[in-house]
């Protein structure tokens, strides 16, 4: 299922034939289609739902939201999904899937870089007020006009697959996309650079097949990204006055999820 192309099929129309007839064959194995189960779900010992499944109804999914407030803090919390035994004329076939999803919210400038198999910073400069265009210090602030450098670096322990960086912008700024022919041509267009890695891997910096200049965030595709060090720059424009929480830059797997890593949330000031 990971290298199915994004139009739903695979690479060939053999590895597609090939693919449809393992998971067919699956599904007859599984006994898939001819489930006949009740469930139940509890959360620290406190009913949360249950439900039935059919034939008539397995391709149906349940959603059940516990609001975070239930939980216990600075505490194990225990999930526990559970297949019921038959009852009357059940059979008790079928599988039973299930995703379970933690989302919380915190004050951006909180939030702190955490690494989950890939390492992400960001920093902000503006080459026009440095002596030195290459030394400069990062910045938190900026004037209405001021031409702001972006410099993303990511960090792959390891060979990664279709990673996916992106990184939000302040939203008192605007992404300068030299590539439009209504945007004024000012400093360097979007850069990048492998500062470290395998020397085999050194004659080519293209890794990132793909990037995009959106209103509100930048966005990095790699198809394969072999383990280094890359760094990504670009520009952006500060346009409205105000401050700006910014939400971290983050980098995943498009495909294993559970690989990913973020930067800090930032403060970002225009006057």
């Amino acid at each position: 299922m990971v290298a199915r192309q994004a139009e739903g099929h695979w690479e060939t129309t053999q590895e597609t034939a090939w693919a449809l007839i393992a998971l067919t064959d699956y599904m007859v194995m599984t006994g898939e289609l001819k489930g006949d189960y009740s469930y139940a779900v509890y959360l620290n010992g406190e009913p949360l739902g249950e439900g039935t499944v059919t034939s008539q109804n397995v391709d149906e999914q349940q959603q059940l939201v516990a609001e975070i407030a239930k939980l216990v803090g600075q505490e194990s919390n225990r999930l526990l999904i559970e297949r019921l035994p038959p009852a009357g004329d059940q059979t008790g076939e079928g599988r039973l899937y299930y995703a379970a999803y933690l989302r919380y919210y915190l004050p951006v400038e909180d939030v702190t870089a955490l690494s989950r198999g890939v390492i992400v910073a960001r920093q902000y400069t503006i080459p026009d007020k440095c002596d030195d265009a290459t030394k400069c210090s990062p910045v938190s602030s900026a004037d209405i006009g001021d031409v702001i450098q972006v410099k993303l670096t990511v960090i792959a322990p390891n060979d990664l697959y279709y990673l996916v960086v992106e990184d939000p912008l302040p939203a008192g700024c605007e992404a300068l996309d030299l590539s439009l022919k209504t945007t004024s041509v000012v400093g360097q267009p979007p850069e990048m650079e492998r500062k470290e890695g395998d020397e085999w891997y050194a004659w080519g910096w293209w890794w990132f097949s793909h990037t995009e200049l959106r209103d509100e965030k930048a966005v990095l595709f790699a198809t394969y990204l072999p383990r280094g060090v890359y760094e990504y720059t670009y520009l952006i424009r500060a346009s409205i006055p105000g401050e700006f929480l910014t939400m971290p830059s983050l980098a995943y797997e498009m495909y294993f999820p559970e690989v990913w890593g973020r930067s800090d949330g930032t403060k970002f000031v225009v006057e």
